[in-house]
């Protein structure tokens, strides 16, 4: 039953990512965009089956979806002063450590979706990650409580 629901949520999000995308949405193009989403979704599945990924916990959920947009266009921002000008490219790795009882998975997907960092390993509530900058987004102070 779980995997059913973990299936349909791939679906649903990858089908509404490919209606999001196209420019005309007809019947056609929904269908093709189902079955092609269905596909992915299956893999979705199997690759965090195989990697024994999960979710974690839901502590921190709702203050990192609030902070994701100001983090999203401050990172814009950055990404975009660090294209044009060499003196602010200052990035590199370092440590982050997750507030208890957030979960790893989701935190290092939504760290992952935005312009100014990525998770390049997930170790118990320890993300590794490469920033843009020094600079502490806001989605970072909402998952790890304010703590560096």
């Amino acid at each position: 039953m779980r995997t059913a629901v973990e299936l349909l949520l791939w679906w649903g999000l990858l089908l509404l990512l490919n209606i999001v995308l196209i420019s005309s949405v007809t019947p056609l193009e929904v269908a093709v965009g189902g079955g092609i989403a269905l596909l992915g979704a299956i893999g979705a599945v199997i690759v965090r089956r195989a990697s024994g990924a999960a979710w974690g916990g839901a502590a921190r959920w709702a203050h990192a979806l609030w902070a994701f947009p100001s983090t999203l266009l401050a990172d814009t921002g950055r990404l975009v002063l660090a294209v044009l000008s060499p003196r602010h490219r200052d990035g590199g790795f370092r440590t982050v450590r997750l507030d208890p009882g957030t979960g790893p998975a989701w935190a290092a997907a939504l760290f992952s979706a935005t312009p100014g960092a990525y998770v390049v390993e997930a170790e118990g509530g320890t993300l590794t990650v490469h920033a843009l900058g020094d600079q502490v987004s806001s989605l970072e102070r909402a998952l790890t409580g304010g703590t560096r």
